[in-house]
């Protein structure tokens, strides 16, 4: 199925990785060669076809598609390009157009590119529903295998070339069968009723539904996955990202022991989209599930494979350009859905198309699909069918039990009955309505006399407030004035301790002038003391003269 690239700025998007590059060209059979009879084996004679997506600016008719041809002899080459273009002659006019551009561009290095021829009619079909979903980019989901490829023919692309990876947004649009396959899982309660059709499938959710349908609706042993009786007992955890407290784990698990997904248990790693670190496999869950495992996994579980369908698949050429972009994890089961043609999952789900794409993201419409093709189609049709007869069951007998009331008159009675326990209610309710009339009547008379008491009361309390106020302005008024006298009674305490202070002043000076005349006045008294001592001491030594004086008269005379 081709698409058109677009740049509508839907929610969702869909992002595909173009590489610009040199196109080699190479031919070879597209068909299996197997060694031995009863093995499958993808040797190197499947169709070596290589992929790579054109710039936006190149618009050609093959969308980079080209036939890959072993790579001729560098001392001919300048003069084989009439052989080569003579090799592919048989193929198709445009795929000569290709080579003939190839060699004639090759040589001074120039890249010329095919886009797909179905643009324009693709814009048409999707001009009046332009949702995108948005796809990330897989892990070398444009690459090719490395066994596939001879080293001989990696000879062909040009040297010092570096891929480059572009994103483009493509609009995808919703045909009327994944309308149908989502609106029939949805009413079967497989899928969710939040399931948007434009969303990218996860390889957790792929693995629910899968098991889930199965489950339900399969009903030959061979083919059916039931994870209450695979997972019975002790279970090993088939990979190390998905544990039992995962919600999903029974359903991985039941794949993985019915070996459709390759896991721990079967040696091998968890497929294309999986990943084999050290000391672990890992089943990814929450990467979008490739268009490689969304049929492989569906085609293990739809066929049974047998050695005529082993050769069968050898001697037939796959209708698919890019087959060598298949990982070698495929089962055989998913080539014989190829060689199915009109039949198979792959063309119910992704239409007429050349090219397979394996490593591309699914979307869950296409996954719906998916689940409802092979026998699950018929084993659907059995089961609505199953719960259309159900219901029709259920209606007529619902019918037919209320005929039987009807006719008896039981539904009358029962509702004559009702009807009257409803008129009793009614009058007692009507009663009751009466009684409460009252008694809210007689309330509000008390209520109206408490009201008066409260009106004669709160007079009184007005009363009262307004005496309060009064007093409260005479205590005002005589804090005022004890205020002032306090301020008063202040000033004068201090002019009094002025005073006083001096006062004291005053009376030491007082005091110091008193001792001061003490101390004088006993030294005055020691004085008079002395004075009257040389008094004494002069009135005797005067007598002694006068004694002296009157002598010596005396003596005189004598």
């Amino acid at each position: 199925m081709n698409s058109s690239t677009a740049t509508s700025t839907s929610p969702s998007s869909l992002f595909l990785r173009r590489r610009t590059g040199n196109v080699p060209i190479f031919t070879s059979p597209t068909y299996f060669r197997p060694r031995n009879s009863k093995l499958l084996r993808l040797s190197a004679s499947l169709a070596q076809l290589s992929w790579s997506s054109s710039p936006r600016d190149n618009n050609n008719n093959y969308n980079g598609w080209a036939i890959v041809e072993s790579t001729p002899d560098i001392r001919a080459k300048k003069g084989l390009s009439t052989v080569v273009i003579g090799g592919v002659v048989g193929s198709s006019l445009a795929l000569l157009l290709a080579a003939i551009s190839y060699v004639s561009l090759s040589r001074k290095g120039f890249k010329f590119q095919f886009a797909s021829p179905l643009n324009a009619l693709h814009d048409i079909l999707n001009r009046n529903e332009r949702t995108t979903v948005a796809f990330d980019e897989m892990d070398g989901d444009t690459i090719a295998s490395p066994e596939s490829v001879s080293n001989d023919t990696s000879d062909t692309f040009a040297s010092g070339t570096v891929d480059k990876l572009e994103r483009v947004i493509v609009s995808v649009a919703i045909d009327s069968t994944q309308q149908e396959a989502l609106s029939v899982l949805k009413k079967l309660k497989i899928l969710e009723d939040d399931v948007m059709a434009d969303e990218l499938c996860t390889r957790r959710e792929y693995a629910r539904w899968l098991v889930c349908t199965n489950s339900l609706l399969e009903r030959n042993p061979k083919h059916r996955i039931v994870p209450s009786v695979s997972l019975s007992g002790t279970v090993i955890a088939a990979f190390d990202d998905v544990d039992s407290e995962d919600p999903d784990f029974e359903s991985i698990q039941a794949l993985a022991e019915a070996g459709v997904v390759p896991s721990k248990l079967s040696g091998k790693n968890s497929g294309s989209d999986g990943s084999k670190g050290q000391g672990g496999i890992y089943f990814l869950p929450e990467r979008f599930i490739s268009r490689q495992d969304l049929i492989n996994w569906k085609a293990q579980v739809e066929y049974e494979l047998k050695l005529d369908n082993l050769e069968q698949i050898s001697r037939t050429k796959v209708d698919y350009m890019d087959v060598k972009e298949i990982s070698s994890d495929a089962s055989p089961e998913l080539f014989t859905d190829m060689l199915a043609g009109d039949k198979s999952i792959v063309r119910r789900v992704f239409g007429q198309s050349k090219r397979f794409q394996p490593n591309k993201p699914s979307t869950k419409a296409q996954a719906a699909v998916a689940l409802t093709s092979g026998r699950m189609t018929v084993a659907i049709c059995i089961e609505l069918l199953r719960l259309e007869a159900e219901r029709s069951s259920k209606q007529a007998e619902m019918e037919e039990i209320r005929s039987e009331l009807l006719d008896r008159g039981d539904i009358k009675r029962s509702w004559d009955e009702k009807l009257n326990e409803e008129r009793t209610r009614g009058s007692e309710v009507q009663k009751l309505y009466a009684s409460a009339c009252d008694d809210l009547e007689q309330e509000l008379i008390v209520q109206e006399k408490d009201c008066a008491v409260l009106l004669k009361e709160k007079a009184a309390m007005d009363c009262q407030r307004q005496l309060l106020l009064n007093l409260k302005e005479e205590v005002d008024e005589m804090s005022e004035r004890l205020e002032s006298e306090r301020t008063m009674y202040m000033t004068e305490k201090s002019t009094l301790q002025d005073t006083l202070s001096d006062l004291q002043t005053r009376q030491e000076g007082l005091l110091d002038a008193k001792s001061i005349l003490e101390a004088e006045k006993e030294a005055f008294r020691i004085l008079r003391s002395w004075v009257e001592d040389e008094a004494r001491k002069s009135q005797a030594r005067a007598k002694v003269l006068e004694e002296v004086s009157r002598r010596w008269k005396w003596g005189n005379h004598t």
